[in-house]
């Protein structure tokens, strides 16, 4: 029995190989994920490789290393499956959760009950100090300058706040959707990334990948993408969210903690604070969608039209003798629809309240022709089902404002959150790169909220603060 105490005291001795609660451990990652708003064209031989995760209480991290940025507390029952559902639950990768969290073994059997882990990181950037910026600059990031200059302009390569600056087709990197998605170098297409054309390089992509506008970028035989002259796309005017007076929606973003971009952060918060009034209004009427017979063509119509979003949606359906209020039916003999796809439509979460959409999405979608701005085949129940996630939940006292933005993009942490609807997902406003914490006197509940939502232009005041 003597024998065996020293042998027990030195078994405890060993330190435990657990996540504590205040921080993320560092680590050293054999390959990076894709860098945030950073573009195609990187040379990652070049750029910065990742080393160790920041730590909650860091605050400089280097370039290269793993920013932990948002962290997630288990619950009391936590065990193997924990770590898949805090990886949905955050719209991270499963790989990806375990390389921020190296302590944990690859079946989750070590997760611990109500401990802190990393559910939101990125690389940190070379960050610049000269204002210059983007490739010739060893890849340096305009992200979270003090000046407010957040977009890096590829035309002169220095980081700027103007409109200018942060342009598609402009803006290489920071405050707007950058190079990975709009082409700052005139190519564009499969070729390219799948890049978009915008602004000073013209709107459609050729089959060449090169971006321009006119007949030689956007005929029929041509164009690869964009604004493409295809007769049988029948396009409309892109609606956005309602933008909805509410003397209950949420606060406007709070600037304490970093000063962000007076131009491209704004219209962000501008952005996500109307959609987050809109969601506040929507809420209230929202319901499971009930599934009714595909409309029958019964009108003498040989074409029509319609205001705003429907009016590629009139089009459509009243040339085949489906004209409904309120499009204007062009009198004449319809043709013959198209066959039916097998696909149902429905009206998008903010449109399905407003007259002639969702029959007419179900029309157009069964026939073949689905318009994504306002139309999807995805169905809402108030039961998550294959292929939905959450787009309208609730939350109590302070947390209510918080809960409706970030549910309404797939992001509804239970405890807080409770989602109260399901459906196709709805892409988020840009980030901002500015993630939030939890205001002084808040607990831990707020965590993931704060960071999620402040990082999408959304920070109330009394409930976050940007870190």
């Amino acid at each position: 029995m003597f024998l065996l105490l020293p042998f027990a005291l030195s078994l405890l001795s060993w330190p435990l190989g657990v996540v504590g609660k205040n921080d993320c451990q560092p680590t050293t990652w054999p390959d990076p994920p894709e860098r945030r708003h950073a573009s195609r064209n990187v040379d990652m031989s070049k750029a910065a490789m990742p080393r160790h995760i920041a730590s909650r209480e860091e605050s400089t991290p280097q370039p290269g290393d793993i920013n932990c940025r948002g962290w997630g507390r288990t619950y009391d029952d936590a065990g193997y499956y924990t770590c898949t559902e805090l990886s949905y639950n955050w719209g991270i990768s499963l790989a990806w959760f375990f390389q921020t969290n190296p302590t944990l073994l690859p079946d989750c059997s070590n997760i611990e009950p109500n401990t802190f882990y990393c559910v939101e990181a990125f690389i940190e950037p070379v960050r610049s100090a000269n204002g210059s910026c983007g490739p010739q600059y060893n890849y340096a990031s305009c992200a979270g300058r003090s000046d407010g200059a957040q977009c890096c302009n590829a035309e002169t390569w220095t980081c700027g706040a103007t409109v200018a600056d942060c342009a598609r087709g402009t803006c290489y990197e920071g405050a707007c959707d950058g190079d990975k998605v709009y082409s700052t170098d005139g190519t564009c297409g499969s070729a390219h990334g799948n890049r978009q054309c915008a602004g000073k390089w013209g709107d459609c992509c050729s089959v060449d990948g090169q971006c321009g506008s006119g007949p030689s970028f956007c005929a029929e035989d041509v164009c690869q993408s964009g604004n493409c002259d295809w007769p049988w796309l029948l396009r409309t005017t892109s609606v956005g969210p309602s933008s909805v007076s509410s003397t209950t929606g949420p606060a406007t973003s709070s600037t304490t903690g970093s000063t962000t971009s007076s131009t491209a952060t704004s219209t962000a918060t501008s952005t996500a604070t109307s959609i987050a009034t809109s969601i506040a209004t929507s809420a209230s009427t929202s319901t499971t969608t009930s599934i009714l017979p595909i409309p029958t063509p019964t009108d003498n119509c040989s074409g029509g039209s319609g205001p705003g979003g429907l009016s590629g949606l009139c089009s459509f359906s009243c040339s085949y003798g489906y004209c409904p209020s309120p499009c204007t039916c062009t009198p004449g003999t319809p043709g013959t629809p198209p066959p039916l796809s097998g696909d149902r439509g429905f009206a998008l979460l903010d449109l399905r309240d407003q007259e002639g959409f969702d029959t007419l999405c179900d029309f157009t979608c069964s026939h073949g022709y689905c318009e994504p701005q306002v139309c999807t085949k995805v169905p809402y129940s108030t039961v998550e089902t294959p292929g939905t996630v959450c787009v309208q939940g609730s939350g109590e006292g302070a947390q209510a404002g918080l809960c409706s933005f970030c549910c309404r993009f797939g992001y509804c942490p239970p405890g807080p959150c409770t989602c109260t609807l399901y459906g196709q997902q709805i892409d988020p406003p840009p980030q901002t790169g500015t993630p939030g914490v939890p205001a002084p006197g808040n607990d831990d509940s707020y965590l993931g909220l704060c960071s999620y939502s402040c990082n999408h232009g959304y920070c109330p005041d009394g409930a976050c603060i940007v870190s």
